[in-house]
């Protein structure tokens, strides 16, 4: 289960990506802004074994929520749902050729 509490801040989320992994999920957290939604914050999962770049986009699952605390805690048990819902899915698998 994943427990961000006391490793991560709004400050350091608004000047940092934050990333991580849980028994072959990985995740990522950043702040985005555009003029139409304005600050959000956009978490990422996908499965183990490469870094954020160099995973294919179709890999990747992402949901926004409020760039505050609330939303902070929305997006640590959404990365909590994604894990525990699909365990498959998250089972670490050996590299593939690049």
């Amino acid at each position: 289960m994943i427990n961000l509490s006391g490793m991560i801040s709004l400050a350091l989320l608004k000047k940092e990506t934050f990333t991580g992994s849980e028994r072959g999920m990985r995740f990522r957290l950043a702040k985005v802004s555009d003029e139409a939604e304005g600050d959000r914050l956009e978490a990422v999962v996908w499965p183990e074994p490469f870094q954020f770049s160099a995973t294919e986009e179709e890999k990747k699952e992402r949901a926004y929520f409020s760039f505050s605390q609330e939303g902070l805690t929305e997006a640590v048990a959404w990365m909590n749902e994604r894990h525990s819902t699909e365990p498959e899915k998250w089972k670490k698998k050996k590299k593939e050729q690049a």
